[in-house]
């Protein structure tokens, strides 16, 4: 039976590397016991980790201030969201005796080349925002506060599907991207006139536009991240075959940084994402946040928020050794901002959303609620 816990009034919330075998007991820590976060703090993706980043430092903040009997203590691991930084740097969280647990990672990609680490030293993992099937599938400890990419995919299809459009579907090779671009090409069906595949990081996409335009596609799905899709769009938009193409995309593309980079070209796009819409759900808490950060929440700053709101939840209630923490993980239900969070058995969230946002006048606007 899962146990229920009240949103508390003060928080208003591997190939090639060895494992090492996790502490015995959390009593080996001289300090303050760490929840990590593992993401981009720098690099091409850093806008989506610093604000993932900042929801784990509020969370914490505000539990400190409440005076609790154990103190937590924040520290991060910057993989720059690369699967071959990661499984590196969670060998130093496993290493690490005070480290508790992780919200991580941000990506599927890197989060798949950890998680292994993470289960071997026994380190409970509660992802924001990496949405790969796979990842349920690898380790007891691993757990996600947002749906999977299995209820994504449809929703992106279905999308295309209303829009009455022959669509074209482009994948980076990432295990995010590509794999989220299988499933909207299952589910779209007949509608489907073409695909592509590029890889992450390629700034040249003249030969896929040409295909684009031959296939006669009236939408184009981008399974992949906001920096390459920034550079797409605008190369759909610059071909008078092909500018008025809609251009459809998952949570790797709705960011700040896509409007930055993409600046007009961004207007009209139709993205999804299981992320919340803090502004509107957690709005006292949004406010917060851009006080303390001098900066505007990203999509995923309230579930990294979240994340670390369960964990610390379990802390409070006495888990302070890593498999306590853990298996409280399993039986808990935790009220936080915006939703219940509870984990099935394979550490999906037994609450799954999914919304449908845009970008309207430079700005990321939330549509409406799809599932």
């Amino acid at each position: 039976m899962k146990k229920f816990i009240s949103l508390a009034a003060v928080s208003a919330l591997v190939v090639g590397v060895s494992v090492t075998v996790a502490p015995s007991a959390f009593a080996a820590c001289t300090g303050n016991p760490a929840i990590y976060f593992q993401g981009a703090l720098t690099g091409p993706y850093q806008e989506t980790g610093i604000n993932e980043a900042n929801g784990v430092i509020l969370a914490i903040d505000k539990y400190n201030a409440s005076k609790p009997k154990v103190k937590v203590e924040y520290k991060s691991i910057d993989t720059q969201a690369s699967g071959a930084n990661s499984p590196a740097l969670a060998q130093k969280v496993v290493e690490d005796e005070c480290a508790i647990g992780v919200v991580g990672g941000m990506y599927s990609g890197e989060t798949l080349a950890a998680v292994p680490i993470y289960e071997g030293g026994k380190v409970p993992v509660v992802s924001p925002s990496a949405t790969n099937p796979a990842l349920t599938n690898k380790s007891a400890y691993f757990h996600r506060v947002v749906g999977s990419d299995l209820v994504q995919g449809p929703a992106l299809a279905q999308i295309a599907i209303s829009l009455k459009s022959k669509l074209f579907i482009v994948d980076d090779a990432t295990p995010y991207g590509k794999g989220l671009a299988t499933i909207v090409k299952k589910t779209a069906g007949k509608i489907v006139v073409g695909t592509d595949g590029v890889t992450e990081g390629t700034t040249n996409f003249t030969s896929v536009v040409s295909k684009v335009k031959a296939s006669k596609a009236t939408a184009v799905f981008y399974g992949g991240y906001y920096p390459e899709a920034a550079i797409f769009i605008k190369a759909l938009r610059d071909n008078p075959a092909t500018k008025n193409v809609k251009f459809i995309a998952g949570d790797g593309v709705l960011d700040g940084e896509y409007i930055k980079l993409a600046k007009k070209n961004a207007e009209g796009t139709y993205l999804t994402a299981p992320g919340q819409p803090m502004e509107k759900v957690a709005p006292a808490l949004a406010a917060e946040y851009k006080k303390k950060f001098n900066r505007v929440h990203g999509l995923y700053t309230l579930e990294a928020y979240n994340a670390a709101y369960v964990l610390l939840e379990g802390i409070k209630a006495g888990k302070t050794t890593r498999d306590a923490l853990n298996t409280w993980l399993g039986e808990a239900v935790v009220k936080v901002n915006g939703t219940t969070i509870s984990f099935s058995a394979t550490g999906d969230p037994d609450n799954i959303v999914m919304n449908q946002y845009t970008i309207k006048n430079g700005q990321m606007v939330w549509v409406k609620r799809l599932s």
